[in-house]
C-alpha cells in the first residue's frame, strides 16, 4: 500500500509539471494538491506500519 501511494504521488507530480509547462500553473494545481495528499498518506501509512512492526516485535 505504501508503494502505491508513493507511485501515485510521483505520477501526479510529473503530470502537474507537464500541465504547468503545457498550460498554466493554475491548471496543474489539482495535480500538485493530489500529489501532496498522496505523500501525506504515504507517510501516515509508513508510520503506521513501523508502529505495528515495533509492537509485534515486543510480543
Amino acid at each position: 500500500m505504501e508503494k502505491m501511494w508513493l507511485m501515485l504521488s510521483i505520477v501526479t507530480f510529473v503530470l502537474g509539471v507537464y500541465y504547468s509547462v503545457k498550460e498554466t500553473v493554475y491548471d496543474a494545481l489539482y495535480f500538485f494538491v493530489f500529489s501532496v495528499v498522496a505523500i501525506l498518506l504515504f507517510l501516515m501509512r509508513r508510520k503506521q506500519r513501523r508502529f505495528h512492526e515495533k509492537s509485534n516485535s515486543k510480543k
